[in-house]
């Protein structure tokens, strides 16, 4: 099994790394070093008064991050990934809550991850005065997804009080347009505008993986640091329960078409590490119990600000965006036929609500159709057969779920997502 160990610091840390290992040096301040990109500093100055463990969690979800897509993936495809830290108290990490997120960035990205944890050098300064940020009673995070921006609707919609939206400043140009649509439509339609702040983090070398995999945990850490920053208690993570779960469509797939970033199961695990580290931010996602059409149906219900369809059809969902490897196509475009696209087809179908994106699969004509759906086979193949079959109970309860998961709910929205599936013509 390949080992790649890298070392995380500050950028002016005065300890020594190992020959082995590959030193990445995190800015002081927002900025960029030799390694790291990053629109926060070392100590998360920006965000306000940060708890250390909150600060320890984002410098680990954000090595972790790097190692990912610094570590290329061998044909056996477990990697086996060493990383050293450097936190403010390692103590607060030396009972279970190393273990416990070694085990959670296992269960994420299917490697074998260690993780040491050593004192930092360097020490953080003093906010300035009169400069602490006002606190609010909640978080959510905010992409450039489907998912996440009907959250955002139903959050403000059915709370007291706006979310403070926070999301990580993605490098794909087809996200960021979707950012900055949903950004703009929001600042236009809701007043007070809500507050949507966002944070660049990215290597500087050239990725070597692309699945990034690890990363759904360092938007989920960047959101637990500005809620105990603020006195928040809850961070939402918007995502249809369907998708969620994560399930194989195909008995012969060795895994499923989606992540587990938002599956129950790390819900659970997040929440338990959270805990351990004496954070009282809790991590839920509020459309754990529906599918994408539901979600979308309920939103719809609740009459949002005019043009929040057209904004929809601005999110991006596919899982490729390889478009531009396809004479004629485009990589910013949602691709219409990978297993997220069609969700996503079949949640305006199943909410009768209008789809106003823009589908490469309905650009392309021809032998470069013929491509892209041959380069969707897979995923097209999975799909036909579990909405003729459906998914077998017993791959259901062999899977891996929280202690108080109901699995006869978790069923009944397995099948009741398969029926939106179903409703998309995939050819």
């Amino acid at each position: 099994m390949p080992q790649t160990h890298f070392y995380v610091s500050g950028e002016d840390s005065t300890n020594e790394s190992a020959p082995a290992q590959q030193r990445l040096r995190w800015p002081t301040a927002a900025g960029q070093t030799s390694t790291i990109k990053s629109g926060l500093g070392w100590w998360l100055p920006s965000l306000g008064p940060v708890p250390d463990q909150a600060v320890d969690l984002a410098r680990i979800a954000g090595a972790a991050y790097l190692a990912d897509r610094l570590s290329g993936r061998p044909t056996a495809f477990t990697r086996r990934l060493q990383l050293t830290v450097e936190v403010s108290d390692p103590s607060l990490w030396e009972a279970d809550a190393a273990d416990q997120l070694a085990q959670l960035l296992s269960w994420l990205t299917g490697d074998t991850w260690e993780i040491e944890l050593v004192q930092d050098s360097t020490t953080r300064s003093d906010p300035p005065a009169g400069q602490s940020p006002d606190n609010v009673a909640s978080v959510a995070l905010l992409s450039g997804g489907l998912d996440s921006f009907l959250g955002a609707l139903h959050l403000l919609s059915s709370l007291d009080d706006a979310p403070l939206f926070v999301g990580h400043y993605d490098t794909a140009t087809a996200v960021r347009r979707a950012q900055n649509a949903i950004r703009s439509w929001l600042q236009d339609s809701y007043a007070p505008a809500p507050s949507y702040s966002q944070s660049e983090f990215t290597q500087v070398a050239d990725k070597k993986e692309s699945s990034s995999r690890s990363r759904s945990l360092l938007f989920v850490a960047l959101g637990v640091a500005v809620a105990s920053s603020r006195q928040a208690t809850t961070l939402f993570v918007p995502e249809n329960g369907f998708t969620s779960l994560n399930l194989p469509l195909h008995p012969n797939r060795a895994g499923a078409l989606s992540t587990r970033s938002t599956h129950p199961e790390t819900f659970h695990r997040v929440n338990t590490l959270l805990h351990t580290l004496g954070l009282t931010v809790s991590v839920t996602n509020p459309f754990a119990d529906y599918t994408k059409g539901e979600e979308m149906r309920l939103v719809a219900d609740r009459q949002p600000p005019a043009g929040w369809e057209h904004t929809a059809g601005l999110t991006v969902s596919c899982s490729k965006l390889d478009g531009a490897r396809i004479k004629g196509g485009n990589s910013t475009l949602n691709c219409g036929l990978c297993y997220a696209c069609v969700t996503r087809r079949g949640a305006f179908i199943a909410a009768e609500t209008d789809d106003s994106t823009i589908y490469l699969s309905d650009n392309l004509t021809g032998t470069a159709r013929s491509e892209l759906l041959e380069r969707r086979y897979s995923d097209r193949a999975a799909i036909s057969y579990a909405t003729a079959r459906g998914i077998d109970d017993d791959a259901i309860d062999a899977g891996t779920w929280p202690p108080d998961a109901d699995l006869d709910a978790i069923s009944d929205l397995a099948r009741r997502g398969l029926a939106e599936l179903g409703k998309v013509d995939l050819t």
